[in-house]
């Protein structure tokens, strides 16, 4: 027991000896500066242009007073997919236009 009470009273002593110790912590002056410069952009060409065919091939037309724009494969080779035609039946019908037959 007087070994414990030692030991608490040595603690509180050195506690009380250095209370200032936290304080004195000073940071270095680049603490949160850049340790790198940034990278660069990449060069951009602001000269290039699409070739005039690409926008020839894909119009858009209107049908039933909507906007369709051809799917270009170029951008996404997956986008333009045709059906399955293996004896599939779709859930939904197919119902003929009224006021627009195209």
């Amino acid at each position: 027991m007087r070994c414990a009470v030692a030991f608490v009273a040595g603690a509180l002593t050195f506690a009380m000896a250095h209370p200032a110790g936290a304080q004195e912590f000073k940071p270095p002056a680049n603490l949160f500066g850049q340790k790198k410069p940034a990278p660069k952009p990449p060069p951009v060409d602001w000269s290039w242009r699409p070739s005039a065919d690409a926008h020839a091939s894909a119009q858009p037309a209107v049908v039933c007073g909507m906007t369709l724009v051809p799917a270009d494969p170029k951008v996404d080779p997956k986008m333009k997919v045709a059906p399955p035609d293996g004896g599939v039946s779709f859930t939904l019908r197919a119902i003929q236009p009224t006021t627009c037959r195209r």
